[in-house]
């Protein structure tokens, strides 16, 4: 005697109620995590006064200009730029925004944030520095400051966090939707590799 099982196909009103499903439940979840974001990813503080600011690359145009604001509030009297890509595009707008190029440094070689934290350290290491506040993209605040003092836990470091616009306002930043999703990937990877 021979059993013979049949597998049936699904059909194809199945499959389409599955991706369906999936379809709203990822639309629910990154949702809350766009929403959330505003409290799970960013992380800010500034010390009364530092001895740098580290402006990281990757987004030249509202990073420039909270670094120009906290430099011509007094917060430090230097700017470090780091970053492949936009490195010397930020150095000079940051000239234009009336920092003096002599109060500039930059590195133009690390591609990640924790390489940004590496080099910052290598390039920086003589300079006597005790306390820092990096310049990046507010969703990116949390992660690159992990980053900083796990590198360069000597130095006391804050992070003031910029945004498009008036997307903070906002209670949904539709517009840096697919930013906000990839931090969260990259913070995840993060945890696990370091």
């Amino acid at each position: 005697m021979v059993f013979r099982l049949k597998f049936r196909r699904p059909s194809v009103r199945n499959v389409l109620a599955v991706v369906g499903l999936c379809a709203i439940v990822a639309g629910v979840v990154g949702t809350v995590l766009v929403r959330e974001a505003k409290v799970w990813l960013r992380e800010e503080s500034l010390p009364g006064q530092a001895d740098y600011l580290v402006v990281l690359g990757g987004e030249s145009g509202q990073r420039v200009i909270g670094a120009a604001e906290l430099y011509h509030a007094g917060v430090a009297p230097r700017v470090f730029v780091s970053g492949q890509g936009d490195c010397l595009v930020i150095v000079r707008r940051l000239v234009m925004a009336g920092v003096p190029a002599d109060r500039i440094d930059h590195e133009c070689e690390s591609g990640s944030t924790m390489e940004n934290a590496r080099m910052t350290r290598q390039t920086l290491a003589d300079k006597g520095i005790h306390s820092a506040v990096l310049v990046t993209s507010w969703y990116h605040t949390g992660r690159a400051l992990k980053a900083f003092r796990r590198v360069w836990p000597e130095v006391t470091w804050g992070a003031r966090g910029v945004f498009a616009g008036d997307t903070f306002a906002k209670s949904i930043p539709v517009y840096e939707t697919g930013t906000i999703l990839a931090e969260y990937l990259k913070r995840a990877w993060y945890a696990i590799r370091y």
